[in-house]
């Protein structure tokens, strides 16, 4: 309970902006004074940027490269324009839009909105991923708590296996009721193929993350790995509330936590066509990969075979033991 009030309510409940990238399209000399006067009223919330043409500002946001691009317009009929890109988080758009509404409100203009990477229809602040992560961080935790509950004598091989395919099995189902059923996930076949691959790999790791744990401290492990494949990962996910209004820690756990690297992944290949997709995959994969060699290390099959044959002394009675 302190640990989810701490993580979940302490991350989520006043998103505050930091450092977000606004480009503002003209000539430098010429927008200077404007960019100027971002900054100052800004401070910290925001980066403001120059950029040169509406094309390359439209790219850039388009790229990730930049959060919006404001383009101020000197005709007072004409109305200023701000591009946005609501999939890499709504909440960031919704800000750069408040600070170039409040712009064009002190010149008596107008704003228009014009999105180049929207959201879905229907998921209008980006719940699908959010929602998605949750279902694979939790039940990748679950199945192997349970089972080293039910099965701690389990073999390694048929263990990992069901580990695995427990991970495949959530991320299809999360799929088929999210997707299929309430069509929060919308693709080709490649996409969804994909984006419920990223999902199982995502739950298998949390699963050997999880196991490894178990098998270097025992019991204590399913307070331990709780802490660190479900709190920390769901309070730094950056799905919802993206990198730039996340809290400083967690602002901080983004940059390279296993669930942030998983979202990451994911976004881009529901909404950006798979760009950029190749870091933060060789990432997630960075985290499979060390997990793994630590679940090999001697020291580590050691002790998992300890506790194995400790379980199996305690489940055998001795011979002659009472009924």
């Amino acid at each position: 309970m302190i640990a989810f009030a701490v993580c979940i309510i302490g991350t989520y409940h006043k998103p505050h902006p930091n450092n977000i990238k606004v480009g503002v399209v003209g000539p430098p000399a010429l927008t200077a004074p404007l960019r100027a006067g971002l900054e100052k009223a800004a401070g910290s919330a925001f980066e403001i940027r120059p950029v040169l043409t509406v094309a390359d500002a439209a790219h850039q946001v388009r790229q990730r490269d930049l959060n919006a691009a404001f383009v101020p317009t000197a005709n007072p009929k004409q109305p200023a324009t701000v591009i946005v890109a609501s999939a890499n988080g709504r909440l960031v758009a919704t800000a750069a839009e408040t600070l170039a509404r409040t712009v064009t409100a002190t010149q008596g203009g107008q704003l228009v909105i014009r999105e180049v990477r929207p959201l879905p229809d229907g998921d209008e602040i980006g719940l699908g991923i959010f929602m998605f992560m949750i279902v694979c961080t939790i039940c990748g935790y679950i199945t192997p708590t349970i089972l080293e509950t039910l099965a701690p004598a389990l073999l390694p091989g048929r263990r990992y296996a069901i580990i695995a395919a427990t991970a495949l099995l959530v991320s299809a189902l999360a799929y088929l009721i999210g997707g299929l059923g309430f069509g929060t996930y919308t693709g080709s076949a490649a996409t969804i193929l994909a984006f419920i691959g990223v999902g199982a790999l995502y739950g298998f790791i949390i699963g050997l993350g999880t196991r490894l744990l178990q098998a270097l401290i025992g019991p204590l492990a399913i307070f331990v790995s709780l802490a660190i494949f479900v709190f920390l990962n769901i309070a730094s996910l950056g799905a919802t509330y993206t990198s730039p209004v996340l809290p400083g820690f967690w602002r901080f756990l983004n940059h390279f936590w296993i669930g942030a690297q998983a979202v990451n992944v994911q976004r881009s290949i529901l909404y950006f066509g798979g760009q950029g997709v190749g870091t933060d995959m060789l990432r997630l994969l960075a985290w499979a990969g060390v997990i793994t060699a630590l679940l090999v290390l001697p020291v580590s099959r050691k002790l998992e075979r300890q506790r194995e044959h400790a379980v199996a002394a305690v489940a055998v009675p001795p011979a002659g033991a009472a009924v």
